[in-house]
């Protein structure tokens, strides 16, 4: 075991300073703190502590009797690098205590980026981390004491600074894994999105809690009424019968609904919304999609969930967000607003607040682009620079016939065929989708790799190459593992990773972009509350949204299209880009849309 780094208990600005002319100019400093709990707005900054390097003591700082802005000379100066182990969360404590850190870096998104989003025997904690690296072991349980109250103790003490020791030595050898498995690119654009992210976050956004109520609860009144007719729809003259009539059928039970529309006459293999969808039309199928649609409305959004999520102090909702998960994308939790109903009615319910609108901007086919430019095909990536429909454009090279010809049906199987080989999609996964005979739907797909012959190589090549490596990468050098053994879904994965992957970075990139331009132009205020600052308070997917004041709407959408264009031109290279952006008081109201082509 190693001897335990000795550390500086500063108490006084003086403290600081000394240590701060021990640490001149050194090029990486760890940064850690520790807190009473989760919530910066609610909770207290204790200690932040700073080590930069091993042969110098640490510093922690007691945040009660010492202003933590003591060390913005080394937390703001771009010339250092600062590194963290789940920064966002130190990130806006920080900012509460009046702190902006500059130029960041994170040892847990480094790992994460090193286990090619695999969940790894060691996991992404930094005990976990700095045992599997380090052979280090930091005993956790002590950082609940924090909660306690009471002057900091000496056991306090070394596991704050044990905790900073260790950061700094995992981020010494990963930044040379980064390196040579030529992840520097990639690294770098995350950890440029992660105090966006951490600012998002913060900041929070405004939601309109009694139009929520009214919305969802109006739908909970409803769900016994539709389970009602459901459950008449579903009587047949075989149904089991009781003294008191048909017995209800449980609608949370496959096997009894499968059973219940059998005896109408209904043989579909499962419950499963995607199989129901093929016998549309029949009353029994029509009400329970129907009721099924409102009760996982109100199973996932009704009860006390406003209660539950919407912050007692700002009134705002601040979700936890990850930041990169599977391929890279970002993922939401607590609560989960990714999955907010997509109708204007929900979506309606976040904004609303006088003097600001929202700027609403998103990647218009960012995944179809992307594919355009991996595979280098000229046809496909002419359909973008052309403009227009492009299923509508794709049909008409695949079928051979003028686009005003295109029949629906037409412009739907390619869409199918546009999305669907991204994810492994065969010639009868294309025959299920669009209910075409086996032998035309090979027929399609036959024209469709002969008119984008491109697409058709790399789709070989990049399942080849996940087969052979076990891996597949972005443009920007993102690694996703792949499991061999896994037949089906390593198609899918080698041929969707690259692609998914890149649309994470390109959303990623432009989140540092956007904010970079809103901040210069707005400036951020010197309070550091997350209602004051203009800025982005949502990313879904490859959409961006950003609360600013409605003076200046315009000129922030602007400047929103401007930085996602830029970010797109990165990973995109000659095929345009496309945003889709609207200026309004809310999420989801409904407006007219303008589409901005990066040509």
């Amino acid at each position: 075991m190693p001897q335990p780094q000795p550390y500086v208990y500063a108490t006084a600005a003086e403290d600081v300073k000394r240590w701060g002319s021990l640490a001149a100019g050194r090029p990486i400093v760890a940064v850690d703190t520790e807190t009473t709990g989760w919530d910066p707005l609610t909770d207290e900054l204790l200690l932040v502590q700073l080590s930069a390097g091993p042969d110098l003591p640490v510093l922690v700082l007691d945040a009660r009797r010492v202003d933590p802005r003591a060390v913005a000379p080394v937390l703001e100066d771009p010339g250092i690098l600062k590194v963290f182990h789940h920064a966002a969360f130190d990130l806006r404590f920080l900012a509460v205590a009046g702190l902006r850190v500059r130029r960041v870096a994170d040892t847990m998104l480094a790992q994460q980026l090193l286990d090619g989003g695999s969940k790894a025997a060691q996991g992404s904690g930094l005990a976990q981390i700095a045992a599997f690296r380090l052979g280090v072991e930091l005993d956790k349980s002590i950082r609940s004491s924090f909660g306690e109250g009471g002057a900091v103790t000496e056991q306090q003490l070394r596991y704050a600074a044990d905790d900073v020791v260790a950061t700094w030595a995992v981020f010494d050898q990963q930044w040379r894994e980064l390196v040579g498995h030529g992840l520097v690119r990639v690294a770098q654009l995350e950890f440029a999105a992660l105090p966006v992210l951490a600012d998002l976050q913060l900041r929070g956004v405004a939601f309109d809690a009694p139009r929520w109520r009214e919305l969802v609860g109006g739908l909970e009144a409803q769900l016994p009424v539709l389970e009602a007719a459901v459950q008449r729809a579903l009587v047949a003259d075989t149904s089991p019968r009781d003294l008191f009539g048909p017995v209800p059928v449980n609608l949370d039970s496959p096997e009894q609904v499968r059973d219940a529309l059998a005896r109408l006459g209904i043989g579909a293999a499962s419950t499963r919304e995607v199989v129901l969808r093929d016998h549309a039309g029949h009353p029994a199928v029509d009400a329970l999609l129907e009721y099924r649609q409102v009760s996982k409305v109100t199973s996932n959004w009704g009860g006390d969930w406003v209660e539950r999520v919407r912050h007692p102090l700002t009134g705002r909702i601040h979700a936890d967000w990850r930041q990169i998960v599977g391929a890279g994308r970002i993922a939401c939790s607590e609560p989960n607003l990714t999955q907010v109903p997509k109708e204007a009615a929900y979506r309606a319910c976040f904004g609303g607040e006088e003097g600001r609108s929202l700027v609403v901007a998103d990647y218009s086919q960012q995944e179809l682009r992307i594919l355009a430019a991996v595979s280098g095909d000229e046809a496909l990536t002419e359909v973008f620079r052309r403009g227009g429909d492009l299923h509508r454009t794709t049909a008409a090279l695949v079928f051979g016939i003028p686009e005003d010809g295109v029949a629906p049906a037409q412009r739907s199987a390619a869409k199918a065929l546009n999305f669907g080989l991204m994810y492994g999609m065969g010639a009868p996964g294309f025959a299920r989708a669009t209910r075409l005979p086996l032998a035309d739907a090979r027929a399609v797909m036959d024209r469709y790799f002969a008119t984008f012959p491109g697409v058709a190589i790399w789709l070989a090549e990049a399942e080849a190459s996940g087969r052979r490596t076990g891996r597949a990468r972005t443009p920007l050098g993102r690694v996703r593992a792949l499991d061999v053994a896994d037949g089906q879904g390593v198609t899918t994965l080698s041929r969707n990773a690259p692609i998914q992957g890149a649309g994470a970075d390109m959303t990623k990139l432009a989140l540092a972009e956007v904010q970079r331009r809103l901040t210069d132009r707005f400036g951020r205020p010197g309070d550091a509350t997350p209602a004051a600052p203009d800025g982005l308070v949502l990313v879904i997917h490859d959409e961006l949204v950003a609360d600013v004041p409605a003076d200046h709407g315009e000129e922030a959408a602007a400047l929103v299209c401007d930085g996602m264009l830029a970010a797109a031109r990165v990973v995109l290279g000659d095929v345009p880009a496309a945003v889709d952006i609207a200026v309004r008081p809310r999420w989801g109201e409904l407006a007219v849309r303008a589409a901005v082509t990066d040509r």
